[in-house]
């Protein structure tokens, strides 16, 4: 019965082996169209980027480890000319990322990226929408000192009186961080 059971082990052993093996010697069985799509969202790869859109696949789609959208990739990746495909290709301009509740929005405008936030803003980019911290584009931009992203969105009509988890507004993060400019540009906003 020992024996029985050894070779039984030994057989699932070396299955396993065969399996991953070829698996490794045969990458296409792992490879889908919306893998394809994020890969080449995150690498700005545009002609795989069109092979996977041609074949159907969602531009709203989604890693599967942690949920983040092809766009909120190619915002992080700073790949303005992918943002623009997925965009045109139907891609829903404030999807968020399932982990942080963030926007591509928000990710260019706390690094300051003027094209892609004029970009996602004439696409319909809702300036007040909240990750899970309740911050706005308008409060990353405003924390990261980025005046001209900040002036964007004012003018897109981003409210300056929505307060994140802790209770602070726009205004309330440009007097902590001094900007006068900041603060001048965001109380004939409205701030209070």
């Amino acid at each position: 019965m020992v024996l029985r059971f050894y070779h039984r082990s030994i057989f699932y052993v070396l299955s396993a082996l065969l399996l991953s093996l070829t698996l490794i010697n045969n990458p296409v069985f792992a490879v889908t169209p919306q893998y394809d799509l994020l890969s080449a969202a995150e690498k700005a790869d545009m002609e795989k980027l069109e092979k996977s859109l041609a074949k159907g696949t969602s531009p709203n789609t989604r890693r599967r480890s942690d949920g983040m959208p092809a766009l909120v990739l190619a915002a992080l990746g700073g790949h303005d000319v992918v943002i623009n495909r997925l965009l045109k290709a139907g891609a829903n301009v404030n999807i968020k990322s399932r982990a942080d509740g963030q926007t591509a929005l928000m990710r260019r405008a706390e690094v300051g990226a003027r094209t892609s936030v004029k970009l996602l803003l004439e696409n319909g980019a809702d300036p007040n929408i909240a990750d899970k911290a309740q911050e706005t584009a308008l409060m990353k931009a405003v924390r990261n000192r980025k005046y001209n992203i900040v002036k964007l969105l004012v003018d897109a009509g981003a409210d300056p009186n929505v307060q994140d988890l802790t209770g602070k507004t726009a205004l309330e993060y440009a007097q902590i961080s001094r900007s006068r400019r900041m603060i001048n540009l965001l109380e004939q906003a409205g701030a209070y």
